[in-house]
């Protein structure tokens, strides 16, 4: 219950979706009181009460759970709208062993509607819920080599740091095989942290770190390299499947309200030669990085002189698109 009152949106919720089961538990026995009489004693069937209870208490379990657990997103909406739904048609159901409706035609029509409709939404969620941890599982095969080297892992983002993206990239030139680099940098991240606050600016890192994720294929890493600053290895890369995934990423991070400077690197031919040792792998793993380095800040002090973007602008790209679904780009795959 702490972590819930942390997050306002999560407690307002859950306060919400309370009060509508409160009173629609007030008011639908209210007025089947008005307009029909309840059974008699002996009428009553208490064990078709005791299980339509409990399947009506269970879902407004379940459905507390998702609310008090899940982020905002299509994916929740429609659990919510389906475990609603379902727990309403419960409810009319056990109210139906408590007063006599076959005089109220309506409330017979009603009362067949909410559990399938509900078990249909339901079904639609979860199935995108399977999609959805589909991705997360591919989330954690690129990241599973170093999640135990706690030293080398990302606090707010969980990815991996500077210091493990090198260690691992230095492993990958002594391989000798193909390899790509992409480095990403927010732009104008500095100024969204002053207008929106350091929590949207971390939510904001969480979640572009996460779409970065899903959008790379199992034998590729993403790090937060420094800040705002992401890097992406990919493997087996050839130039043109890197300039068109660097490509895409830029055009992407428009669905999050914000640009963003892309620069890619390939290895020279020269760069990795048999029979190198440990400290010279590194260095070449050095240069890479700070070659990928300088073209970021050739970007940034190029844009430097074009218009910053007003306050009103960003504070209202910020408050409008932070929050929206990850942009429509597949998943990168290198052609066969």
């Amino acid at each position: 219950m702490h972590n819930i009152l942390e997050h306002p949106a999560k407690s307002f919720r859950l306060a919400i979706v309370y009060g509508l089961s409160l009173l629609l538990m007030f008011l639908v026995p209210l007025l089947l009181w008005q307009n029909t009489s309840a059974k008699v004693f002996t009428q009553v069937d208490w064990l078709d009460i005791a299980a339509e209870g409990a399947l009506f208490i269970m879902g407004m379990c379940w459905l507390m759970v998702i609310v008090s657990v899940r982020p905002s997103g299509r994916v929740t909406h429609l659990l919510v709208i389906g475990l609603s739904s379902y727990c309403l048609g419960c409810y009319l159901d056990l109210l139906d062993e408590i007063f006599i409706v076959k005089t109220l035609p309506i409330y017979n029509w009603f009362e067949k509607l909410p559990t399938p409709i509900g078990l249909v939404i339901l079904t639609t969620g979860l199935w995108q819920w399977r999609d959805e941890q589909n991705v997360v599982n591919r989330q954690l095969q690129t990241r599973e080599q170093f999640y135990r080297q706690h030293q080398l892992t990302d606090s707010l983002t969980l990815l991996n740091d500077a210091n493990a993206f090198e260690h691992h990239l230095v492993k990958q030139l002594a391989r000798q095989q193909p390899l790509g680099l992409i480095m990403l940098d927010i732009d104008y991240f500095h100024q969204f942290n002053q207008l929106k606050g350091a929590e949207e600016g971390d939510r904001l890192l969480s979640e572009v770190a996460q779409w970065l994720s899903s959008q790379l294929r199992s034998q590729d890493l993403v790090c937060r390299y420094a800040g705002d600053r992401f890097v992406i290895l990919l493997n087996g890369a050839i130039a043109s499947l890197v300039s068109t995934m660097a490509e895409q990423l830029q055009q992407g991070m428009s669905a999050f309200g914000c640009e963003a400077c892309v620069a890619w690197v390939l290895p020279s031919p020269k760069t990795v030669c048999a029979n190198q040792s440990q400290q010279q792998l590194k260095g070449e793993a050095q240069i890479l990085l700070k070659s990928l380095n300088e073209k970021i800040s050739q970007q940034k002090s190029q844009r430097a002189t074009a218009t910053v973007p007003s306050s009103q602008t960003m504070a209202q790209s910020a408050a409008g698109t932070l929050h929206q679904p990850s942009p429509p780009i597949h998943s990168f795959s290198e052609p066969r």
